[in-house]
């Protein structure tokens, strides 16, 4: 949902209401326009205020565009054109800034907001209304607004006007197809859907059926009115003398007849010899065959600005004659009777070109019902004088065309007439439930059971809709309050929705969430504490570890462990005894983490408890033997060398219980190992250990290390397979390449090979390593 509205956004919002403003000024004064009211002072009013209403939208489209200053010049130019052409230059304006709105993508409106657009199209429906009641302001040419100034002044008004009627109708079509409604809660929105999907259909639809109903019940009277008249002209073309039953005028060329009582006889105007001239022409190119050239017709012709029924013989001869019989008002009231609605012809205006027999026109005043004055015959079959009700008016139902010829410049040609009809509701109700036609009376009802039973499905279908609705929102706020309630920190909340659609599944999942969150939080905790647990231990544990090297004289002594988990397995001691004694240790413990940190703890008291006390080398790993085998589980064992380094004699005294054997890297270059000693400690009771004594000449060095550096895998291979691990010779020659260099330098030496061995991959193993060199 946007709440902000940058800079811009609220530019064009206040651009958007300025026009808006002005436009229910120009509406105001367009309906003063069209009323009269307020003499000429509405019609430029009005203008004015649609000329600026449209130059506001104009500085809104232009807010955020592409060559603004060449759309400025363009809509510049578009201006020009009421002003310099008038009415002609309004249509092409109009066209102008068609094609300028066309290819808009109304960007502004992206910058003022979702609710502003939902506002934003919410007034472009009202004014629509709007620039209907403002379109007043043009009628005001008729209350006294004259002048060249003014017709200008009007012509930009009607520019403007419909610029701003393709400018919301474009904008409604972009906000429509945009508008998301993010900002509305979920109630409101699934409102607006219902409304959408419900009620506008079937508004719509009740509106196309009426619609459909009154068009097919008119177009019904329309049919019946075309069979009258096509009647009219069969019996004519029979020879029935339709005077004076339904026409009251008549006259016959080239010899008159004796008109019967109650029918006015013309004498024959004088354009109907060439009427005759130009339809034997037209006949002539009809036929199919060129030698025929004399017909009989009976056809509908306009002239003299009515409508006449002619009866045409010997057409193409010179015994052509012809009966012509006026339809005035007495025709229109017999067809107005038999359809029971309000005739009028349409179109019937007089014509310059068609009037040339004065004689003619003066005679046709005298007739009854005739006038020359109004373009059209309009009857009614009732009387709807005075002050009629809303029922009782009549009102448009239908019409047809009626195909009729006339003569315009000598020429033949062929038009159509318009027959309009009117009927009123009562009339509707005499026909269709009064019982005068008992089919109608049996549809009327079975179309009144048929919208009945549509409105019971239609209440049911409201009702259903209403109570679907209602069960979506009440989940949704459930589930809304469960999970403000877990975000508060009540993992003990349970949500119970008794749907069993995809909300109740919802609702389960939920539970479930907060039932694995809770006890994802307690095993959070858990591990917080054994993380904090394992540090502690970590850091006792590299208590028990040197924190110091020893100082000895003759002698550098080196060491290392650098575990793979939070605690190691991996043990080394120095142990000084005496001034010129030191104990080395060096063991590796089964297994990882704080089982074998335990057990490594377990063997380093042992080994601190027995060196106290006088013994060889191999009594003391011997009696720390038996300790871990009566302390320890059967499953768990340790591989352990210990040495005692004689500084005064140059010896190292050792005993090796299954480690790694240390090795020696002896002045020569050649390498020996230690590996005299027994089995492992923790396996078996009562277990004598064997020891040897080697002399240490200046400038070799021992290795004491744990299996850690060398089964250590590189990243590319699989990790119990030998050829990818570090390896023993690896580790030989990385000390015979750095012999020369101090016992922490062999150190450093010996950890940045592994490193470099193993680089990206993951430490598997604890890596512990002691360096004694004898110095040169």
């Amino acid at each position: 949902m946007t709440r902000n509205i940058d800079p811009l956004g609220r530019t064009a919002w206040r651009s958007i209401l300025f026009g808006v403003l002005l436009l229910v000024v120009a509406a105001v004064a367009g309906g003063l326009a069209r009323t009269g009211a307020g003499g000429a002072v509405p019609v430029p009013l009005a203008a004015v205020a649609l000329l600026v209403a449209w130059l506001s939208v104009i500085r809104f489209l232009l807010l955020d565009t592409w060559g603004r200053r060449f759309w400025i010049v363009f809509l510049g130019l578009t201006a020009l054109l009421p002003l310099l052409v008038g009415t002609g230059g309004v249509v092409a304006g109009v066209s102008l800034v068609g094609f300028f709105l066309a290819v808009r993508t109304y960007r502004p409106w992206h910058h003022v907001g979702d609710r502003r657009r939902a506002a934003g199209f919410g007034l472009g429906l009202l004014l629509l209304g709007v620039l209907m009641v403002a379109w007043g302001f043009r009628t005001g040419e008729a209350t006294g607004a004259t002048g060249k100034l003014m017709d200008r002044l009007i012509d930009l008004g009607t520019w403007s006007w419909f610029s701003l009627l393709f400018f919301w109708a474009w904008s409604l079509f972009h906000l429509a197809m945009g508008m998301r409604l993010h900002f509305l809660r979920l109630r409101p929105k699934l409102a607006v859907s219902a409304f959408l999907i419900g009620f506008v259909p079937l508004v719509l639809v009740l509106l196309l059926a009426g619609m459909t109903l009154y068009t097919s019940l008119g177009g019904a009277r329309a049919a019946r009115a075309l069979a009258i008249t096509e009647s009219w002209r069969l019996a004519a073309d029979q020879g029935v003398d339709l005077a004076p039953a339904l026409f009251d005028t008549t006259f016959a060329w080239p010899e008159p007849v004796d008109a019967p009582e109650g029918t006015v006889s013309l004498p024959a105007p004088n354009w109907t010899r060439r009427l005759h001239q130009a339809l034997a022409s037209r006949l002539r190119e009809q036929s199919a065959d060129s030698t025929v050239a004399v017909v009989d017709t009976t056809s509908w012709f306009v002239a003299d600005g009515n409508l006449w029924l002619m009866r045409w013989q010997d057409v193409g001869s010179e015994n052509a004659r012809v009966r012509a019989w006026a339809v005035g008002e007495r025709a229109l009231q017999w067809m107005s009777r038999m359809l029971r609605a309000g005739v009028s012809l349409q179109s019937l205006g007089f014509d310059a070109e068609d009037v040339e027999d004065e004689a003619a026109r003066e005679a046709l005043r005298t007739v009854p019902g005739f006038r020359d004055d109004y373009p059209g015959r309009k009857v009614v079959y009732r009387d709807v004088s005075g002050d009629p009700t809303y029922w009782d008016d009549i009102r448009y139902f239908g019409g047809t065309l009626l195909s009729v010829h006339r003569l315009t410049h000598d020429r033949f040609t062929t038009t159509d007439l318009f027959v309009n009809l009117k009927v009123g509701w009562v009339d509707l109700r005499g026909e269709f439930l009064e019982g005068e036609d008992n089919v109608n009376v049996a549809v009327v009802i079975a179309l009144g059971l048929v919208a009945v039973l549509f409105l019971v499905i239609e209440i049911f279908a409201l009702f259903f809709g209403v109570r679907i609705s209602e069960g979506i929102v009440s989940a949704v706020h459930v589930l809304h309050r469960g999970t403000r309630t877990v975000a508060a920190g009540d993992l003990d909340v349970v949500i119970d929705i008794p749907n069993e659609d995809e909300f109740g599944d919802l609702a389960g999942s939920f539970n479930d969430m907060t039932r694995a969150v809770k006890q994802g939080r307690e095993d959070a905790l858990a591990r917080e504490r054994l993380t904090r647990e394992l540090q502690t231990a970590r850091e006792i544990q590299e208590r028990l570890l040197p924190d110091v090297e020893p100082q000895v004289e003759g002698f550098e002594i080196t060491g290392a462990s650098i575990p793979s988990r939070e605690v190691g397995g991996d043990y080394f001691d120095f142990i000084v005894q005496g001034s010129d004694r030191v104990g080395v240790a060096v063991g590796d413990v089964s297994g990882k983490g704080m089982p074998a940190a335990l057990l490594m703890s377990n063997l380093q008291a042992s080994l601190h408890g027995q060196v106290i006390h006088p013994a060889s080398v191999a009594d003391i790993v011997g009696r720390v033997n038996d300790l871990i085998v009566r302390s320890t589980d059967p499953h768990m064992f340790a591989t352990f060398f210990y040495g005692v380094l004689d500084t005064t004699a140059g010896t190292l005294t050792s005993t090796n219980a299954g480690h790694n054997p240390p090795l020696i890297l002896r002045a020569d270059g050649t390498v020996d190992e230690l590996q005299r000693g027994g089995v492992l400690l923790g396996m078996i009771p009562d277990v004598t250990y064997e020891q040897e004594t080697v002399a240490l000449a200046p400038g070799e060095v021992v290795v004491l290390y744990t299996d850690g550096i060398t089964e250590a895998v590189g990243p590319s291979a699989e990790e119990d397979d030998p050829e990818a691990m570090f390896g023993e010779a690896s580790l030989v020659e990385v000390v015979s390449r750095h012999a020369h260099l101090p016992a922490v330098g062999i150190k450093e030496a010996i950890l940045a090979a592994v490193a470099e061995h193993t680089a990206g991959v993951d430490q598997s193993d604890d890596i512990t390593l002691v360096v004694v060199r004898r110095q040169s």
